[in-house]
Parts: structure tokens; C-alpha cells; sequence
């Protein structure tokens, strides 16, 4: 089954890699039937469309097969499938990595905003406006915003001007670019008023730099990036106080 437009990843794609290490580990052995689909949501932390895509694609592989009323079952001749493979130089390999991920984003890059309004030249504000900008104005059909998004994070941890936080963004690159192309993938096939809504976060982002409120610049990092993680766990709508009141970090 296909990845989606151009091989992207999507979150299905990291459940489907967990649902096969279950199998793999004789958890979930040969015969056996599968957890039903609002445990799995419990188990995994996903919302229900994400896991009927990674059934289904279990499904269409031969992995597991569905029998009416009765659920879902791994089929005995399950020997020899493996998981999806996740690329040597990214370190994300479950929905449990991803969360950490985000867990680890909202403790880092709150910080780093709240030093970067402290400590940004005009230069460098100059960058993360520009980066900003670039962002704001990407046209989907050339580009899904991943490399743009990383760029204007990127352009505020360089406004710290600590070598520490530049480098522990930099040591994160390929995971975060993951889990980004999976939260633009998933906002670019939303209505426009949602992307609207991103770029508003962004935005307030830049104004509590310029404004040089570190406060206000972490909370605002802060929300963006749990409003980030809430949408692409549970679908728009969802707000990232609301979502973190109900899931505390891992």
C-alpha cells in the first residue's frame, strides 16, 4: 500500500512499524486476534482514523486478515514480514518516540524562544522574520513547508547565540524533520483556515520576539508546538492546553 503523495510519511506508517513489532514479538502471535480498535487507540494514543489506516494496510499486505463480527487476526504465515524500516540516521521509531519527541520540543524550544527574545540582534530577528515570511507564503505545489518550518525554528535557536542550543537543535534535525513532514502533511490536506491558524502561531512567535518578552515567547513555543502535536494525534479542533491537560508527557 502506498505512503501517500511522494512516499510521505504519515503517522499510520509509525503505528503500522509498532503494530508489526507485536506481531514480530509473538505478542500478538500467529492466529491470534488482534486488540480491538478503541483498545489499540488506548494502547498506541492514537485517534481511531489512524488506526484503521495502519489495519488496512496490514489488511492489503497479508498481514492480518478481518473476519466479520469476530475482528481482526494475524495470519499464520506471518514468519518473514518485518517492520517498516525507519531510516539508520533518525532515531523515531514508534508512537511512543514520537510523543517524546514532542515532549523533549516543548521543553527545548520553549527555552529556546524565551532566550532568543532575550538575546536576538536586528539581524537576527531580521532572519526569523524573513524565515517567517517564507514559511507564510510556501505554494503547496512546489513545497509541503517541512524544510521552510525547520528553517524559522532554526533561525531562533541561532538567535540565542549559545552554542548548547544550537547544537542540540542541530542534533535533533532529522527526527524533527519526520515529525514535521508528518504535521504538514497533515495540515496541507486541511481547509485553508487551519493553516491560517499555524501561521497565526508563528506570527505571535515573532511579535514576543521583536517585542523582546521571553515569557510570552515560550508560552507562545510552547502552544505552538503542543497545538502542533494535538492536531497530528487527534485530528483539528483540538487545542494544545486542552490536549495537554489530558495527556500529561510520556
Amino acid at each position: 500500500m502506498a505512503r501517500g503523495a511522494g512516499n510521505r510519511p504519515r503517522l499510520s506508517d509509525v503505528l503500522y512499524a509498532d503494530m508489526m513489532r507485536e506481531i514480530n514479538s509473538g505478542k500478538w502471535g500467529a492466529g491470534a486476534r488482534l486488540p480491538s480498535e478503541a483498545e489499540i487507540c488506548t494502547q498506541f494514543g492514537v485517534s481511531r482514523p489512524i488506526v484503521r489506516t495502519a489495519l488496512s494496510r496490514l489488511r492489503d499486505e497479508g498481514i492480518v486478515q478481518s473476519r466479520k463480527g469476530s475482528g481482526s487476526f494475524v495470519v499464520p504465515t506471518i514468519n518473514g514480514h518485518k517492520p517498516a524500516a525507519m531510516s539508520n540516521d533518525r532515531r523515531i521509531a514508534s508512537i511512543a518516540d514520537v510523543q517524546k519527541l514532542y515532549q523533549f520540543r516543548v521543553a527545548l524550544e520553549g527555552e529556546i524562544a524565551f532566550v532568543a527574545a532575550r538575546t536576538r540582534t536586528a539581524i537576527q530577528l531580521a532572519a526569523i522574520e524573513h524565515a517567517a515570511d517564507e514559511l507564510g507564503n510556501i505554494n503547496a505545489r512546489v513545497s509541503d513547508g517541512t524544510e521552510e518550518d525547520i528553517r524559522f525554528h532554526r533561525a531562533i535557536a541561532t538567535a540565542t547565540d549559545n552554542a548548547f542550543f544550537i547544537e542540540a537543535f542541530e542534533r535533533l534535525t532529522n527526527d524533527l524533520r519526520f515529525i514535521v513532514q508528518l504535521a504538514r502533511n497533515l495540515l496541507m490536506s486541511q481547509p485553508a483556515k487551519n493553516i491560517e491558524r499555524v501561521q497565526a502561531d508563528h506570527a505571535a512567535i515573532v511579535d514576543a520576539i521583536r517585542a523582546g518578552n521571553s515569557e510570552l515567547a515560550r508560552d507562545r513555543m510552547q502552544y505552538h508546538i503542543k497545538s502542533a502535536q494535538a492536531r497530528l494525534f487527534f485530528g483539528e479542533g483540538t487545542s494544545g492546553a486542552a490536549f495537554w491537560e489530558q495527556n500529561p508527557p510520556l
